[in-house]
């Protein structure tokens, strides 16, 4: 049996009442001047007096204003509709957008710019409204056509417009299919739809986070075949020491590590290799505890896939290229630039049960590893054996992704903060099971990871001991 949650049902439904047509103020002023009516008429109908007469005289002289206001409003609306309907069967109507970049946006508030050329008409003291609608039922803001596209050397114009902004926050790519135009009365008391189709895609990167600084060599190179122009600085296995051999310099041994443990080790001199160019980057997106396909996993998505971008960036800044294995299949997009797609494959993942750490990461490519804290620990356990004490690890807490209801600044109490799309979901996810066996499972990694030196359990990208 399927079990429909509660938010899909609101969800649903509120994608659907935009192709009502009826809006909630024309039902609540019918049953407004109804009920007034019949309780006036309740009260002073059996009353012949002088006042009553006139009372009665000026509640129809109300009622048949309102509702010759509504009519006016009301057919002029649906007038035009029909028309805009009739011009956009024959095509003589054109609908234009501009969205982002036309390919890419930051996640966030993207610019949107709606447009329509040809016979088109405002309602009577009315507005023109549009908005796009995505795959999987979801839809951009609404912009007001407020602004007139004039036609050169003529006082007729060539259509109307409007521009403003869009809220896309979560990660991720959104397919246009259509454009929902709306025609609203001068009282807001119908909104008549029309569904153009339209054909766009558009990935929101991850937001950019503060620089960090994280230090990553190349495990091995492109097979040893081609050399480079310019070689690149690598540091030796583990990281940068080494056992006292005969031969070494008796100068590079480090006295502080000889007197916790009473291990020689020397400092491994910088050296110069001619074929090492690339770091392999592997990042998971397994979800080993259980799915639940609920709002929480796409807000956990949206920060991991932050904190992923922030250390490939910070991996850039060697001077290496930076290649990031893929743990599955995401769509291509046209046009987009097949020699650097990687933020296009950080953004265009998902959460994945199929392929888990152990199976996916080749411990002898492996440079960097980062995997999120939905990975169980008996996995994370897995993965240190096969590994080398070389490449660092990094567990992204999630915990703590949403932030807690009860998080309070200073600041706040003296201003208001600004509201963030995730506030609804403070309550809920503190309460949340999923928060619970998250919380679990995060304090099992630590006790793992603290076996093994060169990782961290964060969710900062804080890399100090």
């Amino acid at each position: 049996m399927t079990s429909v949650s509660i938010s899909s049902v609101i969800k649903t439904s509120a994608y659907r009442s935009h192709w009502l047509g009826v809006r909630w103020q024309l039902l609540l002023s019918i049953t407004a001047i109804w009920l007034v009516s019949r309780w006036l008429r309740t009260e002073y109908g059996q009353d012949d007096s002088n006042l009553w007469l006139v009372m009665n005289q000026f509640i129809r002289l109300v009622e048949f204003t309102v509702i010759g206001l509504f009519a006016i409003s009301l057919f002029s609306t649906l007038a035009i509709w029909l028309f805009f309907l009739n011009s956009l069967k024959n095509k003589a109507v054109a609908i234009h957008v501009k969205f982002g970049d036309g390919q890419k946006a930051q996640a966030g508030w993207v610019d949107l710019g709606i447009s329509i050329v040809g016979n088109v008409f405002r309602p009577l003291l009315g507005s023109v409204q549009a908005r796009l609608l995505f795959s999987e039922m979801k839809m951009s803001d609404r912009i007001v056509l407020d602004s007139t596209i004039p036609k050169p050397k003529h006082w007729w114009r060539l259509g109307i417009k409007g521009t403003g902004k869009t809220l896309l926050h979560d990660r991720g790519i959104y397919d246009v299919e259509k454009v929902l135009i709306s025609f609203t009365d001068m009282f807001g008391l119908v909104s008549l739809p029309c569904s153009v189709p339209y054909n766009q895609q558009l990935f929101t990167l991850p937001r950019q986070l503060e620089p960090k600084s994280v230090k990553a060599n190349p495990n091995s190179t492109e097979e040893q075949l081609q050399r480079i122009d310019i070689p690149k600085r690598v540091e030796g296995e583990h990281v940068n020491y080494k056992e006292f051999e005969a031969g070494d310099n008796i100068q590079r041994i480090v006295w502080k590590i000889y007197a916790k443990s009473g291990q020689l080790v020397v400092r491994i001199p910088e050296t110069k290799d001619p074929y090492a160019s690339h770091v392999y980057f592997y990042v998971s997106f397994f979800h080993g505890l259980k799915m639940q396909g609920s709002i929480f996993e796409t807000e956990l998505l949206n920060v991991y896939k932050d904190q992923v971008r922030n250390l490939f960036e910070a991996l850039q800044r060697n001077e290496y290229d930076v290649r990031i294995p893929q743990d599955q299949e995401v769509p291509k997009l046209s046009g987009n630039n097949e020699k650097h797609i990687e933020l296009f494959q950080i953004t265009a993942a998902a959460w994945q049960t199929n392929l888990n750490p152990v199976a996916f990461i080749k411990p002898e490519k492996a440079a960097f590893v980062c995997v999120s804290s939905l990975t169980p620990s008996r996995e994370i356990e897995s993965l240190i054996k096969i590994i080398p004490a070389s490449v660092p690890l990094l567990v992204v807490k999630l915990s703590d992704a949403i932030p807690s209801p009860f998080a309070i600044s200073l600041k706040d109490i003296f201003f208001k903060p600004e509201k963030q799309p995730t506030d609804a979901l403070r309550k809920p996810w503190f309460l949340s099971s999923l928060r619970k066996e998250l919380i679990r499972n995060e304090k099992a990694i630590e006790t793992t990871i603290k076996q093994r030196g060169n990782s961290w359990l964060t969710s900062t990208l804080e890399l100090k001991r």
